[in-house]
């Protein structure tokens, strides 16, 4: 059988490389097929060839449409077909594609011998023109197929045009004989350069074995070195859990608070040495290859959700928000070690919601199994604080070679490296400017079931349309594909401009059934517009779904809402698919949803509303963590303001109970703050004024006494237990407020 190409150096014989390549021609092929097809189908549409030769238009679209899925066959089943036989894969799709050219060609020359270089024929000429001129750069690689490729679908035409005995016949024809010489020439230069690379990077991988070889003699000294840090490590251990555990048996109830400061401190310092003491420990069983890992089954993809859940809250809390997308195909059965799986998780989520430069993270994750067998595979997990734009995860993770990795990562980032290590896998961290932070996670784990029965599988939704409004583009993305395998049709709009109109035009086609409404951080949007659409006669009785915060969602206005319209429900951030699910049969088909594990988000927020809400103003996060938790066992509410002025708009939005405000941090801003509360609370005439309790470092002298002006009470740091519980209890049972 004819060979359109014959590996002849090292790399053309590596599977890797090799299978490298053809991905990337699959890849970059899918999009031209279609987009091939729509083209000549709108030519059609809109031009007088349809009409003038109907049935020359039938055959070529029939023929179009009949290679366009031969060469679909190959290139969605690329996984599959080439894992038996990479050469025979390769050989058969150039054969289906040099089919593809054929008929191309094909149309090109009807439509040149039928219409001239007229009307649809120029549109086809140049669009011609620029796919050839794309899919060069992809086939450049296989040179010998892409000269025959580009002959077959360029050079009939070009005669065809010859032949019409016209000036611009001629003309069209030895420019579409040129430009193919041009492009065989670039394909030339371009293959010789791919192959050059790919050479030099071979070169330096066989480089790196022959170094790693080479170590090996001085792995007895390191391992050495490793122990005596480990025995070291487990007496500092010992010694530290002595002094914590006489730390804590001190009853500081005749103390002072000079000497329960003390205290404090001296706790906290032993806790940080026995934090740094067990990573140390830790990190040298990694080096020394000594780690033990305990490997047992768990749902990784309810592992992955619950993940995300227990971030939410500490996301919007600081500002950020949480999004996600999981690979609808990601096993539902593996076997690994859990435990220092969510150790990883756990801090690398936490790093990057601490470093975000942005007011969002985004986790993806997928799984990609092993091409020699099926039942191991790897979990590719990218969390960064920028979406993904039209890249898959693995055209995230090949950028891990070509960008720079930060160096000083941190003791946690470090023994999550070596933790992935142990278990087969890889943590990167890069900081680009452009494209943010991110963070790479590339696990080993055991395949025990795949997902045998989709999710939603039994389609209770067929028929139903649902519009989801100003959803983050990934957030919109992930979930229209999901619920359109639960059989409903979704349709998506951006921003709430021009919504009313867009609902107007989907109604006309037939009811619809949900409207789904995203509100942004530090934003109510979404419920005017909600009270927009219900205000529409003819859209009031369309159920809808509003996407909040656990924080927006106990807002007054947010609460009062929800009671006021019944046809309105909430559903918290990040959605989780589960939660979507039984809210769109509640909501679309009236259907009781058994809820188990996920609590219904009406009930909660009506548990909610009886609680009092404190507004915390509080900059530095390791005290804003320590009083809101603080608070919340207290069974408080609490909603986090890193400033003075960001804490005048929520109150200018919101009603609270008590104010706890930060006074050192910002000082004159704190002041101005107060100030701005008060007047307001007298121009409109407030019976009971808003406590406003202020947080210092230490006892104010008199020199700032003044200050305190508005404030009605002063809390010292470090924060107690028992004297914030009693301080807030005081100020609200003095207000009316009480659990």
């Amino acid at each position: 059988m004819f060979q359109f190409f014959v590996p002849a150096t090292k790399v053309q014989k590596d599977r890797q490389f090799m299978r490298d390549t053809d991905a990337r021609v699959a890849k970059y092929s899918r999009r031209g097929l279609i987009l091939n097809f729509i083209v000549f189908v709108l030519c059609l549409a809109f031009g007088d060839f349809f009409e003038r030769e109907f049935t020359l238009s039938v055959i070529l679209v029939v023929g179009l449409l009949l290679v366009t899925l031969l060469r679909n066959y190959y290139l969605f089943r690329f996984d599959t077909l080439y894992a038996r036989a990479p050469a025979r894969w390769r050989n058969q799709y150039f054969v289906a594609s040099c089919l593809g050219a054929a008929w191309w060609s094909i149309i090109l020359v009807s439509l040149t011998w039928t219409q001239g270089m007229h009307d649809e024929t120029l549109v086809m000429w140049l669009y011609t023109v620029v796919f050839y001129s794309s899919v060069a750069n992809v086939f450049a690689p296989y040179h010998r197929f892409l000269s025959i490729y580009l002959f077959i679908g360029m050079i009939p035409a070009s005669i065809t045009a010859f032949f019409l005995g016209e000036v611009h016949g001629y003309l069209y024809g030895f420019i579409m004989l040129i430009f193919y010489l041009m492009l065989i020439h670039q394909a030339k230069v371009t293959a010789a350069s791919y192959w050059e690379r790919l050479e030099a990077t071979w070169f330096l991988q066989e480089h790196a074995r022959g170094l790693e070889h080479d170590q090996k003699n001085s792995r007895e000294a390191i391992e050495l070195k490793d122990e005596f840090l480990v025995n070291l490590g487990q007496e500092f251990r010992s010694s530290l859990s002595d002094i914590l555990g006489t730390l804590t048996l001190v009853d500081d109830a005749q103390l002072t608070e000079r000497q329960r400061e003390l205290l404090s401190m001296a706790s906290k310092a032993a806790e940080r040495q026995l934090d740094l003491v067990n990573n140390v420990v830790d990190f040298s069983r990694i080096t020394t290859q000594s780690l033990t890992l305990e490997y047992v089954d768990f749902d990784l993809r309810r592992v992955l959700e619950k993940l995300v859940q227990d971030f939410a809250l500490d996301a919007h809390q600081q500002g950020v928000e949480l999004y996600y997308h999981f690979d609808p195909d990601l096993p539902s059965r593996v076997r690994g070690d859990l435990s220092r799986l969510g150790q990883i998780l756990n801090t690398l989520v936490s790093h990057a919601l601490k470093n975000a430069t942005i007011d969002h993270v985004f986790i993806e994750a997928g799984f990609n199994t092993l091409l020699d067998r099926d039942d191991i595979g790897q979990l590719q997990i990218v969390i960064s604080d920028s979406e993904r734009k039209n890249t898959t995860i693995d055209d995230e993770f090949d950028e891990i070679d070509t960008q720079a990795e930060n160096k000083n990562p941190g003791i946690g980032l470090s023994i999550c490296k070596g933790l992935a290590a142990c278990m087969d896998g890889s943590v990167n961290v890069l900081d680009d400017k452009q494209r943010g932070n991110r963070i790479f996670l590339n696990i080993k784990l055991q395949v025990l079931l795949h997902e045998e029965k989709r999710f939603g599988a039994e389609q209770k939704l067929r028929g139903k349309r649902g519009l989801l409004v100003d959803f983050p583009e990934s957030v919109a993305l992930a979930l229209s594909e999901e619920i359109s395998s639960w059989g409903m049709t979704t349709y998506t709009h951006s921003g709430y401009d021009l919504v009313l109109e867009k609902i107007e035009d989907l109604t006309r086609e037939a009811p619809l059934d949900v409207i789904l409404l995203y509100t942004h951080l530090n934003s109510l949007n979404g419920l005017g517009l909600s009270r927009d659409i219900i205000q529409v006669p003819q859209f009031a009785g369309i159920k809808q779904i509003i996407a909040l915060s656990m924080l927006q969602s106990d807002t007054a206005v947010a609460r009062a809402h929800l009671q006021n319209w019944p046809q309105v429900s909430f559903i918290e951030k990040p959605i989780m698919r589960r939660r979507l699910y039984d809210a769109l049969l509640s909501r679309v088909l009236n259907l009781d949803v058994e809820d188990g594990e996920h609590v219904q988000v009406a009930r909660e927020l009506n548990a909610l509303a009886s609680q009092p809400k404190i507004l915390l103003i509080e900059s530095h996060r390791v005290d804003q963590m320590v009083i809101s938790a603080m608070l919340k066992k207290m069974g408080y509410f609490v909603q986090l303001a890193s400033s003075a002025t960001e804490a005048v708009e929520i109150l200018e939005k919101e009603k609270f109970n008590l104010v706890l405000m930060d006074f050192d941090a910002q000082l004159h801003a704190s002041v101005a703050a107060v100030q701005k509360i008060r007047t307001a609370e007298r121009a409109n005439h407030v019976t009971r004024p808003l406590p406003i309790v202020a947080i210092s470092g230490g006892n104010l002298d008199d020199s700032y006494v003044h200050y305190l002006d508005g404030m009605d009470d002063q809390l010292t740091k470090p924060i107690r237990y028992d004297e914030l519980s009693a301080c807030v209890t005081r100020w609200l049972q003095s207000s009316g407020s009480s659990l």
